[in-house]
């Protein structure tokens, strides 16, 4: 009686050797290498087209031939009329996988996302009410295609329980979080060597981390379609696989290490490591100072970043006070938003953060006071939908000019008020914010691009570098955030630890190469 680990090596083991699935296997990985290096070009090209739908196309019909190879298909005749339906699974199975990387294109089709600016923002100011929305549908249509759809698609002779599925499943979940973890441990190693070791040594430190990482995952990943499929299919008791594989094994090998050569050359040679426009997030260094207000501005200054970025909210009498949060609630004890309250009832108000003290400051006083310590701003117009008409516009109107003389820009996380900034003052820099990075930089035109960080690559980046555009990055505080922003090829960082940004950039490059091993491992969940 075979043990359940034993039937799973034998289905690995005909995954592997199995001379039906060795063309399937090459192909797909030579598709995956073309695509990656199809990526770093701007926009769909024909060629990008064919390349996806033949591999999507490839991808079933691997799929459909690992079925017949573990003997739950029908013969050939039968089998090529649910090849279809395989397609149709390894179709849902790439869109869902598109979060999680896609084995390192995920973002690489997102920034050719194309969308109209109306839909892009509306999202964007939605967020908040359409994540949980989001993430309840993701999961359960994850649930469906995995565990569920294929005993409802009918793929194959006999289809095996939820309970196999789930065990499936958590064989691929287990083996990533394996390479997860191993992949960490090696850029920890990499961070404490790069630290020693001359240019040339961390060089080959990092093309040698590249490559076991993409070594290791690539066989976690087959090894987990291996066993999803085996679950798919029932878990069939499979006889003994032969000893050697066929020759055909061996060009496989030299595929992957062509491909993954070729992958790993374009990653190390991606500009990055230069230098880096350092922003102060809400006039905030080291938490000295209340955000957004006076005292936290001058002090900030002493460490001479580009930018102070601060925060700008509309009152009831139609002025403006330097404030982040849409409520006083946090930082005055009062509930009250600015709209209820005019400028001259607010600005009595005192704030408190981190056990200090400061008077809520009007946006007139605070710029004026910039201006005075020569420091530039980067404002952001905070919207909500109780600002009157107009009020994008006719701030520009009212201040564009000053800012232009005094080197500062604008962004908003409202894609109208950008745009209503930019028709009134079209030589001022206004940018806009991104909540998560989900669509081409193109849907919504701008001059600058403040990014959140979190769902950033090097593929929006680089988009924003193709439109002229700066791409900063909101908010790297600690080291290692902002040594990955520094590796990503960032052009500014927005931080509240201006202080250790300066500490970070001024470091050897060289010393700084473990973030690319880190920036690449997550590229690919």
């Amino acid at each position: 009686m075979q043990t359940k680990r034993q039937k799973l090596y034998r289905a690995w083991r005909w995954g592997f050797t199995n001379s039906q699935l060795l063309g399937g296997w090459t192909g797909l990985i030579v598709g995956l290498g073309v695509l990656r290096w199809g990526g770093q070009f701007s926009g769909w090209s024909v060629g990008l087209l064919l390349g996806v739908c033949g591999e999507l196309g490839l991808a079933g019909w691997q799929l459909s031939n690992l079925g017949r190879v573990y003997g739950a298909v029908p013969g050939i005749r039968r089998g090529w009329q649910r090849w279809g339906n395989w397609v149709g699974l390894g179709v849902s199975l790439g869109l869902l996988s598109l979060p999680w990387g896609l084995f390192g294109l995920g973002s690489r089709l997102l920034v050719r996302l194309q969308l109209p600016a109306a839909w892009v923002n509306w999202v964007g100011l939605h967020r908040h009410g359409l994540a949980g929305i989001v993430v309840v549908g993701y999961l359960g249509l994850l649930a469906y295609s995995l565990i569920w759809g294929p005993r409802h698609w009918r793929l194959t002779r006999q289809s095996g329980t939820p309970k196999q599925m789930v065990g499936g499943l958590a064989v691929l979940v287990g083996g990533m979080f394996l390479w997860f973890g191993g992949s960490l441990g090696l850029v920890a190693l990499n961070r404490q060597l790069d630290a020693t070791l001359t240019g040339t040594g961390a060089f080959w430190l990092t093309a040698g981390s590249l490559g076991l990482i993409l070594g290791s995952y690539t066989l976690v990943a087959l090894l987990g379609t291996l066993t999803l499929v085996w679950s798919w299919c029932g878990q069939p008791t499979l006889p003994v696989a032969p000893r050697r594989g066929p020759a055909g094994y061996w060009l496989l090998l030299v595929v992957w290490f062509v491909v993954s050569g070729g992958v790993i050359t374009q990653t190390l040679h991606q500009p990055r490591l230069g230098a880096t426009t350092m922003i102060s997030h809400r006039g905030v260094d080291h938490g000295v100072g209340v955000q957004n207000t006076l005292g936290a501005l001058r002090h900030v200054s002493r460490q001479h970043p580009r930018y102070v970025e601060m925060d700008l909210h509309e009152t009831q009498d139609h002025q403006w006070v330097v404030l982040h949060d849409e409520n006083l609630r946090d930082l005055a004890g009062v509930n009250v938003t600015p709209h209820q309250w005019p400028l001259r009832r607010l600005t009595r108000l005192t704030l408190q953060e981190n056990g200090q003290r400061a008077r809520l400051v009007s946006w007139e006083r605070y710029l004026r006071a910039a201006e005075r310590l020569h420091q530039p701003l980067l404002v952001e117009l905070k919207t909500t939908p109780t600002d009157s008409a107009g009020m994008a516009s006719r701030f520009a109107r009212q201040y564009a000019a000053r800012l232009r003389r005094d080197r500062s820009a604008v962004h908003s996380l409202d894609y109208r008020a950008v745009a209503a900034v930019h028709r009134t003052a079209p030589r001022l820099r206004v940018g806009y914010i991104t909540p998560f990075n989900w669509v081409s930089p193109t849907s919504v035109p701008a001059d600058f691009y403040s990014f959140q960080r979190l769902s950033i690559s090097d593929q929006f980046i680089q988009a924003a570098h193709r439109r002229h555009a700066a791409a900063y990055l909101w908010t790297p505080d600690s080291r290692v955030a902002m040594t990955q922003a520094w590796a990503l090829g960032a052009d500014g960082q927005i931080t509240n630890q201006v202080s250790r940004l300066h500490r970070v950039v001024a470091q050897r490059p060289t010393s700084a190469l473990w973030a690319v091993v880190l920036n690449f491992t997550l590229s690919y969940i």
